[in-house]
């Protein structure tokens, strides 16, 4: 490529061929390094973007973009986030903020505009689960050696075996893990590969489930692992009318489960759940649980005032610090009410928790027609979030911010190219003359 070529007559109509494969390239760098940490994901996000730009082919990804319900639904969901902007009173630094958190789920589009081709969408995947294995194998060395990087430091956490970020983090992610593991095993016995990479991945996860249930603490793990199992299940003994795959799957899920109930960990966190859900109204600010019910009180009273367009993006704090019991409530409940769909409330009103519901409807609405394997681990991504979403607000979190949106639309790309293809013969026939990006 030679600078003439960012000059070239075609440039918004057809991409740069060199500049989109490092855009591939890019994104399978970004989907490796988002469970090792933000600051490298964040660098390499930048470069992906600057390098999107210069690549051109702006009406070619339009034309993809407005024939993808995933990708519609993601511009609209962005559109209700920055008009939330134009009429919120908060600080102009929680406006920036909120923006510059929800802007990386133009991830989805992205990824539905560079990986046009099968071999790019695997490798994105396998990028993560490279990533995953590392994290996997790093957190049981941890158990004999706590090596210098790793996060444990108090000495009351030093049987909590995460490596990167946090601990509800890499659970949550180990739980998709564990999925992407079992569906690589189901791959390699339907390709006719060797037996002993099937049954090594099947290793790999055992390995990622036992990681959760007794090594990292975490509740939120705990859940989603045991959505994961319902959506094998479902996937399985629904869609894919395979006794093989069904005995598998429940034998999975028999393992999995008298794991948990052989748990002291587990029975322990499920112990303090309980605990502090009953004691919430003494406890309160004491117990994770009270401050929850606690942040939804405040949050549903917020919702009330302003029921439609809510109060408007980055106001959350200021809102909520207004109404907060005290002080102390406002600097502990100020980041977020622990609820995506209450933040999004509060924000954006009726107007964004629909245009929520839709993003997350239209995800699972286009990843019915994917591959089985690639099914399973789409399936168990949105089910993950959908969880995630009730526990927590992790479209406001880095980490998990850039994961989500990345990785649904990496699904929702392979599912919507498959069956659907571009509408536009421009556009199809753009992405099929560009090396590596066949539609």
């Amino acid at each position: 490529m030679t600078p003439i070529a960012l000059f070239r007559s075609d440039f918004f109509r057809r991409p740069e061929s060199t500049l989109l494969n490092w855009c591939g390239w890019l994104t399978v760098a970004v989907a490796f390094s988002v469970p090792l940490g933000s600051a490298t994901s964040n660098v390499l996000g930048g470069a992906l973007l600057l390098t999107l730009i210069a690549t051109g082919g702006y009406v070619s990804h339009w034309q993809r973009w407005r024939v993808h319900p995933f990708a519609v639904a993601t511009l609209i969901l962005c559109a209700v986030i920055f008009l939330g902007a134009s009429y919120s009173n908060a600080p102009a630094d929680e406006i920036r903020r909120a923006l510059t958190k929800y802007s990386r789920l133009l991830y989805a589009p992205i990824a539905i505009a560079v990986l046009t081709d099968e071999r790019w969408r695997r490798r994105a995947l396998l990028g993560w689960m490279s990533a995953m294995l590392l994290t996997l194998a790093l957190s049981y060395l941890h158990i004999a050696w706590a090596f210098p990087f790793g996060k444990i430091h108090q000495p009351h956490e030093l049987d909590d075996h995460f490596v990167f970020k946090h601990h509800i983090t890499q659970n949550v992610m180990m739980s998709v893990f564990f999925v992407a593991a079992f569906a690589e095993a189901w791959r390699c016995r339907l390709a006719g590969a060797q037996a002993a990479r099937g049954w090594a991945w099947v290793a790999v996860a055992a390995a990622a489930a036992v990681n959760i249930l007794y090594f990292v603490h975490g509740r939120a793990g705990y859940i989603t692992l045991l959505v994961n199992l319902i959506v094998i299940a479902v996937v399985a003994f629904f869609a894919a009318r395979d006794t093989r795959l069904r005995m598998a799957a429940a034998a999975l899920m028999a393992v999995a489960l008298i794991a948990a109930s052989a748990s002291d960990m587990v029975r322990e966190r499920l112990h303090t759940a309980f605990s502090e859900a009953e004691s919430s109204q003494e406890q309160g600010i004491k117990t994770s649980i009270g401050q929850r019910l606690e942040y939804a009180s405040k949050s549903i009273e917020l919702i009330e005032s302003r029921p439609v367009l809510g109060w408007g993006a980055g106001s959350y704090a200021m809102e909520y610090c207004r109404i907060a019991k005290s002080p102390e409530w406002c600097k502990i409940g100020a980041y977020n009410p622990h609820n995506q769909f209450l933040f999004f409330a509060v924000q954006f009103g009726l107007l964004g928790v629909v245009a929520l519901v839709a993003w997350l409807l239209s995800a699972g609405w286009v990843m019915r027609a994917l591959p089985l394997g690639d099914k399973l681990v789409g399936f168990s991504l949105l089910a993950t979030l959908l969880v995630h979403c009730l526990l927590d607000s992790p479209l406001f979190i880095v980490t998990e911010g850039t994961w989500y949106p990345l990785m649904l639309g990496i699904f929702a790309a392979g599912a919507y190219c498959k069956n659907q293809g571009v509408s536009s013969g421009e556009a199809a026939s753009t992405t099929a003359s560009t090396e590596g990006h066949s539609g």
